[in-house]
Parts: C-alpha cells; structure tokens; sequence
C-alpha cells in the first residue's frame, strides 16, 4: 500500500510540474507577444497525444486519470491559441541593431540576419546610437 501512495504522489508531482511549466510559459507569451521560436507542430502533437491520453482515460473510466491529462492538455492548447494569435507579433529591443541589407532587425547574438542571410558586420550602430563591436 505504501509503494501505491509513492506512485500517486510522484504521479501528482509530475502533472503539477509538467502544467506549471506550461503557464510559465503561457504567461511569457503574454508579457512579450512573441511566439516565433515555439513550434506550432511540436504543441499540436503534443496536445493531441494529451487528448488521446484524456479519451483513454475517460474510456478506462478512470476519474483520476482524466483529470489529470486535462490539467496538462489546457495549457497546451492555450500555447497553441497564443502562437495562432500572436504569429504576427514580434518582441522588440532598443539595442537591436537593423541589418544593413535588408533593414530588418537582428538580434546581438546573431552572426547572420535570418531574414536574407547577410553576415552582420563587426561593428555596428544600435538604434540608440550607441558603436557596438562583436567578436566574430
């Protein structure tokens, strides 16, 4: 009986776990409307399998079960109504630079524009104003 007990608090932890880490990040998307490093596929997958998972449960009628997988499937499927929502919007820094072939913002780390593939030059004016150089 011991050993069940065990199971079911680790299985709670988990779930607590998995769905806290999905409203961390559905409160990120909210606070800076930026979506576009999160896949749509990976988050459809997975709250399909959520979903299966929840029918399975619902099926086998395990009460527990179902609530369970629907604690995890909502944040996912909230994910997916975000990246639907916001695939327009993009997070903006002052101290990015524009690429100077294209005009569209880079990002400090970027070696290379990801809109046209230029190379970002060594030295560059932030829209500030400010002369940054980067080690290449």
């Amino acid at each position: 009986m011991e050993n069940l007990d065990l199971m079911q608090t680790f299985s709670w932890l988990a779930v607590i776990l998995l769905s806290t880490s999905y409203w961390f990040q559905i409160w990120k998307i909210h606070l800076h409307k930026e979506v576009r490093d999160l896949s749509m596929t990976y988050h459809v997958l997975l709250a399909t399998g959520f979903g299966i998972l929840t029918w399975t449960a619902w099926a086998e009628g395990s009460t527990i079960f179902v609530v369970k997988q629907v604690a995890t499937t909502i944040p996912v499927v909230i994910i997916i109504g975000q990246i639907i929502y916001h695939k327009d919007d993009h997070w903006h820094d002052e101290a990015d630079p524009d690429c100077l072939s294209c005009g569209k913002e880079l990002e400090l780390d970027w070696d290379f524009c990801a809109h046209c593939g230029e190379k970002k030059p060594s030295e560059f004016l932030t829209k500030e104003g400010d002369s940054k150089v980067v080690s290449i």
